[in-house]
């Protein structure tokens, strides 16, 4: 399992830095693609439990989403508003979905899509080009620090009810390990206008940010009898399994550099 996960990290990584650097319509595509995988293995999730999402719907919600966000300039409430009117009256026109099944359609275009926009928003930014590394920095380091430290240090669990092998020693290496990558991120790359001190703060907030993430992505999974998402990722799993803490520390990480450094 780690052979193959290491195996996947080499090949996605050297594609990862192309997509990043270049920006633009690729990263775009590749949003897009990410989305729709994303919330192809939701909704599929959402069927152990009785449920029918309208995917078509999700689908095309997401095209929309990223194909006006640089054209029209819309504000993320404005898009959630078009959205939800485009949804209720598909709901008061299309009967053979329930109540719960829009519902979780809804809930899929938040949980995936918008939340991964703001990847593209963060590239965006003047220093995007630099700061956007930010996410995947804190992001994979606080996965990668919390499971050595958990593995060879764990002892109290975490949250049993939701991930039986999280522990409270590898939550807290996770952060360290977020915070030290952070800093020297910074401090190698004073383009990104935040300072080494300032990264401590930021990397300490975006790992508990992403260990949320974590945790909502097994509540889910939980909820929905499954233990993956998917499997597109040998040795990772599915596009969730990879990307889950990243869907919270993308906007928390653009909102930070937007409005307070």
């Amino acid at each position: 399992m780690l052979k193959t996960r290491v195996i996947s990290a080499l090949i996605g990584l050297p594609l990862l830095f192309f997509i990043l650097i270049k920006g633009g319509a690729l990263l775009t595509f590749s949003l897009i693609i990410v989305s729709v995988l994303g919330l192809n293995e939701f909704y599929n999730a959402t069927k152990n439990i009785g449920l029918r999402p309208f995917k078509l719907f999700g689908y095309l919600a997401s095209i929309f989403l990223y194909l006006t966000f640089d054209k029209l300039r819309f504000s993320e409430i404005d898009l959630f508003v078009v959205l939800s009117i485009a949804f209720f009256l598909l709901f008061l026109a299309n009967k053979k979905y329930t109540l719960k099944d829009y519902a979780f359609t809804l809930m899929g275009i938040v949980y995936i899509p918008i939340l991964f926009i703001y990847i593209q928003k963060v590239r965006s930014l003047p220093n995007g080009v630099y700061a956007v590394w930010l996410i995947f920095i804190i992001s994979w380091i606080t996965d990668t620090s919390a499971y050595f430290t958990g593995k060879f240090l764990g002892n109290h669990k975490l949250a049993p009810e939701l991930s039986p092998k999280k522990t409270v020693e590898g939550a807290v290496g996770g952060i360290t390990g977020a915070i030290l990558a952070s800093f020297l991120f910074a401090w190698l790359f004073p383009q990104t206008n935040m300072s080494p001190y300032e990264a401590i703060i930021v990397g300490g907030i975006g790992s508990l940010m992403s260990q949320a993430g974590d945790l909502v992505a097994s509540y889910i999974k939980r909820s929905c009898y499954i233990k993956d998402f998917g499997n597109v990722i040998p040795g990772h799993g599915g596009i969730l399994d990879r990307f889950d803490s990243i869907l919270l520390v993308s906007p928390y990480v653009y909102f930070v550099i937007k409005y307070f450094l």
